[in-house]
């Protein structure tokens, strides 16, 4: 019998309760215009922002690129 590495096993992540909340309020304000509107007044961004940022928080995409990316030559 050959042994697996960890890397070839597939590991199911697991979701923590924190995770859970952040990505249901996600989808509440994605939902709701008034939840988006406030939320976008809070953190001093467009609606559009706010919206494309609420997606990547359900989708497990990092929120915020990397300041390197916009950093000319």
């Amino acid at each position: 019998m050959s042994t697996l590495t960890q890397d070839l096993v597939y590991q199911s992540r697991r979701v923590d309760n924190a995770t859970k909340i952040k990505r249901q309020a996600a989808a509440n304000a994605l939902q709701q215009y008034s939840l988006l509107a406030l939320q976008a007044v809070k953190d001093c961004e467009s609606p559009a922002k706010t919206r494309l940022k609420m997606m990547r928080t359900l989708t497990d995409l990092p929120t915020e690129l990397p300041k390197d990316t916009f950093a000319g030559t």
